[in-house]
């Protein structure tokens, strides 16, 4: 009877289990042997996330570097440079401008070297 009554606890966390993940969102699916069977949604907004933090971050320091880098009165001047190039220099000159947080990065980078 312990067997028996152990097996249905098993299966009994196991429904409990499914019914919480389904009841955060599922997709109707068919499977090989023609069921309609309801799988969960998987979440893919962590996956996404952490790299394109990473990429904005890696941005935002690389920037700081070149700025720490070069004289303001340079690192102007190229932006100036590029702002008068085509559409992409354009661009790349609109977001390698000053902005606070660069500025604050080359702040810390200065004071560590």
């Amino acid at each position: 009877m312990s067997d028996q009554l152990r097996d249905f606890a098993r299966r009994h966390k196991q429904v409990q289990r499914k019914h919480r993940r389904l009841a955060q969102g599922y997709v109707t699916k068919l499977d090989r042997h023609g069921v309609i069977r309801h799988v969960p949604r998987r979440d893919y907004g962590g996956v996404l996330a952490m790299p394109l933090a990473i990429l904005v971050l890696a941005f935002f320091g690389f920037k700081a570097m070149l700025m720490s880098g070069l004289s303001p009165q340079d690192y102007q001047m190229h932006l100036d440079a590029l702002a008068q190039g085509n559409l992409a220099e354009k661009v790349g000159a609109r977001l390698m401008s000053r902005d606070p947080l660069t500025e604050l990065l080359v702040g810390l980078w200065r004071s560590i070297g």
